[in-house]
């Protein structure tokens, strides 16, 4: 073999063993600084809970900040659309919801994002159950009471929507078709602010997930009728099921999970991955999910694809029975 053919074969085994390698050291390096998380609502809401509580186990694991950015509006599409800009270099993410990732791109025909052109799952967090909830001087201790109160007043019973598109709106919006139910809906940026409302008697009734609500009730400034949950909540052994109160397969389990930019690297995706699943095992965190609510459930990257999958095409049905629109 002559030396220049020797060279050219010792230079393609190089190039070779640099690309091999690559991953691994770029994962190596990663994070160099602090990453960023944007939450598609305000800060209050279970979403904020939950992201946040995450983030900072995860901030352990990694070494770096998580700064979380709450961007608020059109039903978290704002912050989604910003968030699917950023570099795909693992130092931006989104949180993804039931309404961000399986309900919006139903009832929005221009959400500002394509979650399977622009996203990357990462790590899918867990589920908790919603809450239906009223003021407390609604006359009402029961979901069969509610109904018979707003029956006998159509139309005039303000009730909060926590945002357009969320397990917030669609959770009482569906239950008010399946009931025959006229409500004078007031619709809000998000949890906190609807939570806000719903204690400032502005509005006497709101649906919402456990994680932000429970403390309210807890304190007595909200009553808890019904969860939506297959079971009752452990934290409201009281309180009973939809489907206990009369609504078989009336369930609704929002969940939380975290995406990345279309184009990041494997290794970064995998970093993440680990981190969060170390984060939600840390004693401090799992405690504060347990405290809210959440059901943790973990797993790979490829776990959250299917919670995607799978709710985005029954809530998409929910959507057309009940003829929803958000444009």
């Amino acid at each position: 073999m002559s030396p220049a053919r020797v060279l050219r074969s010792v230079l393609v085994v190089a190039a070779a063993s640099i690309a091999v390698l690559g991953n691994p050291v770029s994962a190596q390096k990663y994070p160099t600084k602090p990453i960023r998380l944007v939450i598609g609502f305000p800060p209050g809401g279970s979403s904020d809970v939950v992201g946040r509580t995450v983030a900072d186990g995860a901030r352990e694991v990694l070494g770096q900040p998580m700064v979380v950015e709450n961007v608020g509006g059109a039903g978290g599409n704002i912050g989604m659309a910003r968030a699917a800009k950023a570099p795909p270099d693992g130092y931006t993410l989104a949180l993804c919801t039931i309404g961000t990732c399986a309900i919006n791109p139903s009832i929005y025909s221009s959400p500002g994002y394509d979650l399977k052109k622009d996203y990357a799952p990462v790590f899918l967090v867990g589920g908790v159950m919603n809450i239906f909830t009223v003021h407390p001087s609604m006359p009402v201790k029961t979901i069969k009471e509610f109904v018979a109160q707003a029956k006998a007043n159509p139309g005039k019973i303000p009730m909060a929507i926590g945002g357009i598109g969320s397990s917030n709106h669609l959770t009482p919006v569906w239950f008010a078709n399946i009931a025959g139910l006229s409500m004078l809906w007031v619709p809000f940026k998000g949890s906190g602010d609807s939570i806000t409302a719903l204690m400032g008697g502005e509005v006497v009734a709101f649906v919402d997930n456990e994680p932000s609500i429970l403390p309210h009730i807890q304190s007595k400034r909200v009553r808890a009728l019904s969860v939506t949950g297959p079971k009752r909540s452990s934290h409201l052994p009281d309180v009973p099921t939809m489907i206990e109160s009369g609504y078989k397969g009336f369930v609704v389990e929002p969940w939380f999970g975290f995406q990345v930019p279309a184009g990041t690297p494997a290794a970064v995706i995998q970093t993440l991955n680990q981190a969060f699943n170390q984060a939600v095992q840390n004693p401090r965190v799992s405690k504060r999910l347990e405290e809210s609510g959440l059901r943790v459930i973990g797993g790979p990257p490829e776990r959250l694809g299917e919670q995607i999958a799978s709710e985005s095409a029954r809530w998409a049905k929910v959507v057309k029975d009940n003829n929803i629109k958000a444009d």
